[in-house]
């Protein structure tokens, strides 16, 4: 419960700039976020973390547990799938997709912004880091979460 007090403060620090009008652009990237897990305190800072991404131009989708067919308001560019433990959240990209440039910086702005939104108590993983972000993005694609191909 110590822990609740500043999670709660930081996700309204984050949330407060979002009181701005929209953006007519399109969005930078269409993003899925895979809640596999329980708690709240998790589950404030995933929201404080989408609504950042809202914030950078991201459009952002969410839904609880690791998808068994298409998602409403896909295909969708990356998904970030939370597991219910350990240390990693997994960055998921279509399998045929390249990773170049402002890609690549947008990435490593994700990476940031995990650590600071789960305080170092979890990292981003990417295909380019680790061999699970690649099987599971196999299988989000097998399931047409990334579109036909």
């Amino acid at each position: 419960m110590k822990g609740f007090i500043p999670i709660l403060a930081v996700s309204i620090l984050l949330w407060a700039p979002l009181g701005a009008a929209a953006d007519d652009r399109a969005p930078a990237a269409k993003v899925l976020i895979v809640d596999e897990t329980e708690g709240l305190a998790t589950s404030l800072r995933l929201e404080a973390m989408a609504r950042v991404l809202v914030q950078r131009g991201f459009a952002v989708a969410a839904v609880l547990g690791f998808p068994r067919a298409p998602v409403e308001g896909g295909p969708f560019d990356l998904v970030l799938v939370i597991p219910k433990g350990g240390r990693y959240i997994w960055l998921c990209v279509p399998p045929r997709s390249e990773v170049i440039g402002e890609a690549m910086e947008e990435m490593t702005g994700l990476k940031e912004l995990v650590a600071a939104v789960f305080g170092g108590t979890r990292e981003l993983r990417t295909p380019a880091d680790d061999l699970w972000p690649i099987l599971l993005s196999l299988r989000l694609a097998a399931l047409g979460i990334f579109g036909d191909g």
